[in-house]
């Protein structure tokens, strides 16, 4: 039984490094559609952070998108809330590289206050992070079928 168990894991993280590479690729600031994410992942950070002064850090390779993206945020979020908010990429601070052999960051984001107290996790590795949480459960099921030993199973389960 253990052994299936630590066989199981192994093809589950198996599926989420082949995922992180999917990411990766689209997290190139070469990809068209990566500077309109990355746009909407600035804007829904500055929505859940709702301060005047927010500080954006990005990877030092979407620099020049970063800057983009926040500008273009920052007009969507006044035009829909119609409160000003100051947004400034950070040049001094960037998240990890994709290469990073501690951490590697897929692209994304990572919006704070400019006293670094309140903050939101946008980047691509966050955002599969939680993914995987909520649907681990329906991945196990897909990948293994269901528990023959289980006994409850919720409404609303395929």
């Amino acid at each position: 039984r253990l052994k299936v168990l630590q066989e199981r894991e192994g093809v589950l993280d198996k599926v989420k490094d082949a995922v992180l590479q999917q990411l990766v690729s689209s997290g190139e600031p070469s990809q068209p559609a990566y500077k309109e994410m990355l746009t909407k992942l600035i804007l829904q950070g500055l929505y859940q952070l709702k301060e005047d002064k927010v500080v954006v850090q990005v990877r030092k390779s979407d620099a020049s998108v970063g800057a983009t993206a926040a500008k273009d945020a920052a007009a969507t979020y006044k035009k829909s809330t119609g409160k000003d908010c100051k947004v400034d990429c950070d040049t001094q601070n960037f998240l990890p590289d994709k290469n990073d052999p501690v951490k590697p960051c897929a692209g994304g984001c990572k919006l704070m206050t400019p006293d670094g107290r309140i903050s939101v996790d946008n980047t691509l590795n966050a955002r599969l992070n939680v993914v995987l949480a909520q649907k681990l459960p329906d991945i196990k099921i897909l990948l293994f079928g269901r528990s023959a030993s289980r006994t409850h199973i919720d409404q609303g389960e395929f």
